[in-house]
């Protein structure tokens, strides 16, 4: 095989020193046959140039394979940072979405808390208006009523006192009948005679105790 061409003819040449005789005066030294080691050098040197040809293109191809690993590891490389960028951009915008829902939620929050506040004192000044609005409403219904009471009062006081003066115009007539009703009995005769006893004459009552009803004091 070309991979092992000069290898092999090197192991060759090894062999063939061992099966060289030694020299008789000089122990270190061999007897070879000059053109059989020659023929292995020539071999060697015929074969050399293709093995280094064959291993400068490995090293050409070995070259050629760093490089395009090197491309590949740089383009794979080039790629995660662009998807670690875009991540990183699409965080800060997830991020940056957050934030602004979280401050819209806290506006939010914020407005449905003074709309509540804002509808509770609202409420409460109704009420509180509503109260003082019976409350006049109560008032004002007391002292109309306060005020019918004296005014039935007063017409109850006033009748009344149509009604005794009246009782004392009778009383005084009444006294005079029974003045008049006593001085004829004392001259009559008795009653035994059957004699028609005198006529009884009624008096009207004086203009100052005659009975008068004010129609309108029981109106008010």
């Amino acid at each position: 095989m070309n991979a092992s061409k000069i290898e092999q003819t090197i192991e060759d040449i090894y062999k063939y020193l061992e099966t060289c005789k030694p020299a008789k005066l000089y122990a270190n030294r061999i007897i070879v046959d000059k053109d059989e080691l020659m023929d292995l050098l020539e071999e060697l040197r015929l074969s050399a140039p293709d093995e280094i040809r064959r291993y400068q293109k490995v090293i050409t191809n070995r070259d050629d394979i760093l490089n395009d690993a090197q491309k590949r590891a740089e383009t794979m490389l080039s790629q995660a940072q662009a998807r670690t960028n875009q991540l990183l951009d699409e965080s800060e915008i997830m991020q940056a979405a957050y934030t602004r829902a979280e401050e819209i939620m806290r506006q939010a929050n914020e407005e449905a808390t003074r709309l509540v506040d804002q509808a509770a004192k609202e409420s409460d000044e109704m009420r509180r208006g509503a109260l003082a609005y019976t409350n006049d409403l109560l008032a004002d219904a007391k002292m109309h009523i306060q005020q019918g009471l004296k005014d039935a009062e007063a017409v109850h006081q006033r009748y009344q006192d149509v009604l005794k003066q009246s009782v004392a115009i009778i009383d005084g007539n009444q006294s005079e009948l029974m003045g008049q009703l006593g001085g004829n009995t004392a001259s009559a005769k008795p009653a035994d005679t059957r004699e028609k006893p005198e006529e009884l004459k009624l008096e009207p009552a004086k203009e100052s105790q005659t009975l008068e009803l004010d129609e309108d004091a029981f109106i008010k």
